[in-house]
Formats: C-alpha cells, sequence, structure tokens
C-alpha cells in the first residue's frame, strides 16, 4: 500500500498521473475542511517528505491509519500524508504539552496481591524468592517477575480461601495457579482464585481482560466467570476481554475447545473463533473469522487497531498509560487501522494520533482530546 502511494504521489508531481489518479489525490485533498482548491506542486512535495519521515520515526514501526475511502486503497496512506502535513502545521499542540506527554512512560510489570487473610503484597516492591508460605501452598515471586504457587503437601489439607491478583492502569503481570495454568493479565484487571481448586472443577473470577493457557485436567473443567458469562474448558489456550468500560465481551479461542455461557444462551468455540456478548442487550453471537493477531496483540506489546474507534483508541491508551481522556468539541468518526508498539511513550503516540484530526492537550495525567 505504502509503495502504491509513493509512487501515486511520484507521478503527480511529475505531472504524469491518469485523470483517474489526478481525482484521487485532488479529491482527498479538497476534503480538507481547510482547504477547497487543488494544491499547488511544492505543497504536494513537501507534504510527501514529511509524510515519510514522521513515519519511520527513528526506525520504529510506528502506524496508524484512518479508514475513509476504502475503495480506493492507495490513497489511505496518501490521506495520512496530507492530514500529516496540514495538522501539525495548522493544530500542533504546545511544547508544553507534548513535553508533558513523553514524560508519560509506558506500563509494565506491576500487580497488587491480596492473600485470604487480608494481607496485601505489593508485587512491585516484593522481591523475588518466597512471598509467603500458608498451610502447604508456597507463594514465590520469580526472577522474570512472575507470581508463581507450589504445592509442597497433600491438597486435601490445604487451607480454605481466595487470592486475588489485581494490575492497575499501566500494569501487567503473569501468574502460575496451583494447577499449572498460566493466566496473563493486561492492564486495569482483576483475578479472583482459590488456594487450592476444589475436586471437581477449577472456578475462577476475572474482571478486565486476560489470556489464559489451561493446564488439562479432565476430572475438573476449568470455569473462567466474568460479570455477564462463564467460559468453561478442559485444557485450552483463550483470551478473554471483559472490561466493564467495553460494549461487548469478546472470548477468543486460539487451541482446543470452550463453551461461552449467558444468561441467554451458550456457544461453543472452536480455534480462531470467537464469542461476542452486547453488553446492553446480552445479545451473544459468534465470529468465524476473528484476527486471532489483533486480539493477542496486547499480549505481545502491540496496539492493534482494526475499524477502531477514537474512544476504542483512547480507552486501550488510557488503561495502559494510567491516564485519563476527556472530550471537548466534535469527535470524528473516522475509524483506525494499524499498529503501535507498547513500549512507545506517549509522545510517539501522540505523533499518530495528530495524523487524523486529532488535537491532545495534556495536563498531568489527564489529556484533553478536541476534535477538528
Amino acid at each position: 500500500m505504502e509503495k502504491n502511494a509513493r509512487e501515486l504521489l511520484d507521478k503527480y508531481i511529475a505531472g504524469n498521473c491518469t485523470p483517474e489518479e489526478m481525482a484521487v489525490v485532488e479529491d482527498w485533498y479538497r476534503q480538507l475542511p481547510f482547504e477547497q482548491d487543488a494544491p499547488r506542486q511544492s505543497v504536494i512535495t513537501a507534504s510527501k517528505q514529511e509524510v515519510w519521515n514522521r513515519l519511520n520515526l527513528g526506525g520504529k514501526s510506528l502506524k496508524l491509519l484512518t479508514v475513509k475511502w476504502v475503495a480506493i486503497a492507495a490513497s489511505i496512506v496518501l490521506c495520512l500524508g496530507f492530514g500529516l502535513y496540514f495538522v501539525t502545521q495548522r493544530f500542533a499542540a504546545p511544547l508544553t504539552a507534548k513535553r508533558e506527554l513523553k514524560n508519560i512512560l509506558p506500563g509494565g510489570n506491576k500487580a497488587v496481591l491480596t492473600l485470604a487473610d487480608g494481607t496485601v503484597v505489593n508485587l512491585d516492591d516484593a522481591k523475588n524468592g518466597q512471598i509467603a508460605d500458608q498451610s502447604g501452598i508456597v507463594i514465590r515471586k520469580t526472577k522474570n517477575g512472575q507470581l508463581e504457587y507450589i504445592i509442597k503437601e497433600n491438597p486435601n489439607a490445604l487451607i480454605t480461601g481466595s487470592n486475588t491478583i489485581a494490575t492497575p492502569r499501566g500494569g501487567q503481570y503473569e501468574v502460575n495457579l496451583p494447577d499449572g495454568t498460566k493466566v496473563w493479565l493486561n492492564a486495569a484487571t482483576t483475578l479472583k482464585y482459590p488456594y487450592a481448586f476444589a475436586k471437581n472443577e477449577r472456578m475462577v473470577e476475572l474482571d478486565g481482560e486476560a489470556y489464559f493457557e489451561v493446564s488439562k485436567d479432565r476430572d475438573r473443567p476449568f470455569r473462567v466467570k466474568t460479570a455477564s458469562q462463564t467460559v468453561e474448558v478442559l485444557g485450552t489456550h483463550f483470551n478473554i476481554n471483559a472490561y466493564k468500560d467495553e460494549a461487548i465481551v469478546k472470548t477468543t479461542l486460539l487451541e482446543g475447545a470452550v463453551k461461552v455461557s449467558t444468561s441467554s444462551g451458550s456457544v461453543n468455540l472452536h480455534p480462531g473463533e470467537q464469542s461476542l456478548l452486547n453488553a446492553a442487550s446480552a445479545r451473544l453471537s459468534l465470529n468465524h473469522q476473528v484476527d486471532v493477531d489483533r486480539e493477542m496483540a496486547w499480549k505481545n506489546d502491540v496496539f492493534a487497531f482494526d475499524n477502531d474507534d477514537l474512544q476504542s483508541v483512547m480507552r486501550q491508551i488510557s488503561r495502559w498509560y494510567d491516564v485519563d481522556v476527556v472530550y471537548q468539541g466534535k469527535i470524528t468518526s473516522e475509524k483506525y487501522v494499524g499498529e503501535i508498539p507498547r513500549n512507545s511513550n506517549l509522545a510517539e503516540v501522540f505523533k499518530i494520533l495528530e495524523l487524523n484530526h486529532v488535537h491532545i492537550d495534556a495536563k498531568g495525567k489527564v489529556l484533553t482530546v478536541t476534535g477538528n
């Protein structure tokens, strides 16, 4: 796509475009709210150089595109070029705001563990090694920043009660449960689980987003309970996105088989499928062609957007960078496609959002988003 856009820009500058190709360039330009005439050659040249310089961003792969004229694929990157040049010239944020954005760093391994007796352990500050030893279960923090449980004695002699691990905004964590199940928690997520699972089932409760690699145990199905559904498995890999501020609860299966049950019915998932539960209507549907890489992007340290609106993009940014977002004016209804590494500071993310008629002002941990 980028190659096609480059070629189209080169042809326009050289005066070799067909009438249809010239229309692609000039039609998009006329869509800009602050220009009505066709662009001059000098403007086209400046726009082209600016967009490729900005999209490189020091060698990092930062891309976020706007889906507006999908029928003309080559013009998508072209839109970014013109949008970048004119928006940054006319709507660039003050330097103080940019400095504040640069100081807002991405999240990392952060979580708080609450034991059954009420003991609270800040895992950020806890040293590697043993954290607790209660009735046959040793809880350890590994050198890789993971939490693991080791059963030392007869499980029948273990105490009852549950642990809760919670990641804040700007945090993530990996937990190895007593049965060997591995769970990766995204930001602003809470997982509650028993010290020792029951003889007939393994039940955990989730609020937020987590990826599970469940240890196989045919005699004890593994169940994940959220506010609106229950997912049942024997041994499999799957992801659940069940944030309270999202309109859809999504369960994505990577391996094995799961059953998703709600008050309105149930569906069985096969690898590569996803259930969608509408939080408002309780309607449960099935997506047979889910983009698994996109759903798992967060675990691979990437934001991945596919026809997401601005509010959806900002909710993810808010969770990962621990910032509050407020909106002023008319916010764009354009959809976003692309990827941004989650290890980028917020100033780099801001450069990408600038491309699409979005102005962001930062004061401390509050971002004010102003539409065009």
